[in-house]
């Protein structure tokens, strides 16, 4: 009796499926989204984030987005995995990310941005860049771009902090900041991940009352 119930035990034990039923394999979602995995399996389920910069999740399924971009989340058993590719998409729209305009060639930036800007120096300056962007500026230094500063009318803060927050990672006061010093600035990072961080966002408002702007610049993160 005591080897036919083991054998019927091991019977039930491989009448279990290793697979894994997913409702949805992808989502899009907004930065502070929310999104429940519905997945099925015989056995029990674990689910884990391959990059938390755009999307984290907790041992329910539930996914939260954070940074903008594309993650997967793997949902795992003993037996199988299978992924919910998680797609971050932007609900600010004040420019594009500027990040990427780092190290660029002054040909290139031309090329993107067009022959209509003035030239002061090192600097390239576009005018109206859009509707919320007064001025793009590259500092160009050995033919290629150091750093980046784009101005943006104060009235548009609310906006401007939205489309900052879900995008990059807001890192407090900065506090070595030379002339800028009078000026309240806040400091921002591409990555949660401070190896793979490789860009570092300031904004500073101007305090003056002839002031009317904020401005945002984009310069290397040496670590």
């Amino acid at each position: 009796m005591v080897m036919a119930a083991v054998i019927f035990a091991s019977c039930k034990e491989e009448e279990k499926s290793p697979e894994i039923t997913l409702e949805k394999d992808s989502v899009t979602l907004t930065s502070g989204g929310e999104f429940l995995i519905n997945a099925t399996s015989d056995y029990d389920l674990t689910f884990k984030s391959e990059d938390e910069n755009h999307a984290k999740v907790d041992e329910k399924g539930l996914v939260t987005a954070k940074y903008i971009g594309e993650t997967n989340i793997v949902v795992s058993n003993s037996e199988n995995s299978k992924k919910v590719k998680i797609t971050v998409e932007p609900e600010y729209d004040i420019c594009e990310d500027l990040c990427q305009y780092l190290f660029k060639t002054k040909s290139q930036i031309v090329s993107k941005f067009g022959d209509n800007y003035t030239l002061n120096e090192n600097y390239i300056f576009y005018k109206d860049y859009t509707s919320y962007v007064s001025d793009l500026t590259f500092k160009i230094e050995n033919d290629v771009v150091k750093s980046v500063v784009i101005l943006v009318d104060k009235s548009y803060w609310p906006t401007l902090e939205g489309y900052l927050k879900e995008r990059y990672v807001f890192a407090g006061k900065e506090s070595d900041v030379g002339d800028l010093s009078e000026y309240y600035v806040y400091k921002y990072f591409d990555n949660i991940y401070e190896a793979k961080i490789k860009t570092k966002i300031l904004v500073w408002g101007f305090d003056r009352t002839d002031r009317t702007s904020l401005a945002v610049s984009y310069s290397p993160y040496y670590k």
